[in-house]
């Protein structure tokens, strides 16, 4: 099973650490400080600092279970303060979402999409998703999904996931890229495949970048 830092990709705030370790400590009661240290990204020496220090405030309970072996588990107040740290990270997450989709539309509305519009997506992660929700919002419909070496088993928010090398750009107003930073693969394979500077859009990038909004 992947951790909670795996799961979250964790900020280096010290409520989310809180949160993280408290997560681990209550999913395997058993688990060493080595194998905290890990698992949240996080030298040893701090894991150490900070287990002593929920230990201190009543969040943890350590138990002695032999030589060099602890059981740590939550208090009562522990689950309660994991709880209220759960919903203050919720909150952040939501505030951050919206803020990524306002600078998300602003970026679609130059683009001069309407309903008629035929658009491709190229990539499948988080940010495609945000994406694809954009367009659904300007009530675009007619969207395809292409991934590199899709073989058509896979699915994209329930819809095909086409292979990139089969995109033709002729039949789309606009192909979107949704590769987050530089994505070498993607853009080459869009060129050869005959994608035109005005028709490829790519995200958060300099406008003075050829091909780019």
């Amino acid at each position: 099973m992947r951790s909670i830092n795996e799961r979250t990709k964790s900020v280096d705030v010290p409520e989310h650490r809180d949160l993280l370790l408290l997560s681990e400590v209550e999913e395997n009661p058993e688990v060493t400080q080595r194998q905290l240290s890990l698992r949240l990204g996080i030298a040893l020496g701090l894991t150490n600092v900070l287990l002593k220090s929920l230990v201190h405030k009543g969040y943890v309970r350590a138990t002695h279970a032999g030589w060099k072996r602890w059981l740590y588990n939550l208090t009562p107040e522990g689950v309660s303060h994991k709880l209220r740290l759960t919903v203050a990270h919720v909150r952040r997450t939501l505030n951050n979402y919206s803020q990524v989709r306002q600078t998300l539309r602003e970026q679609l509305e130059p683009l001069s999409l309407h309903r008629e519009s035929r658009v491709a997506i190229c990539g499948t992660g988080d940010f495609a998703e945000l994406v694809f929700l954009g367009l659904k919002e300007n009530g675009i419909d007619d969207i395809e999904v292409f991934g590199l070496s899709a073989d058509g088993s896979g699915n994209f928010l329930g819809m095909p996931v086409h292979d990139l090398t089969t995109l033709d750009p002729k039949q789309y107003d606009r192909v979107l890229e949704t590769a987050l930073g530089n994505n070498e693969t993607i853009s080459k394979i869009l060129q050869e495949q005959g994608t035109s500077p005005d028709q490829l859009v790519a995200f958060f990038v300099d406008d003075a970048m050829e091909g780019r909004i």
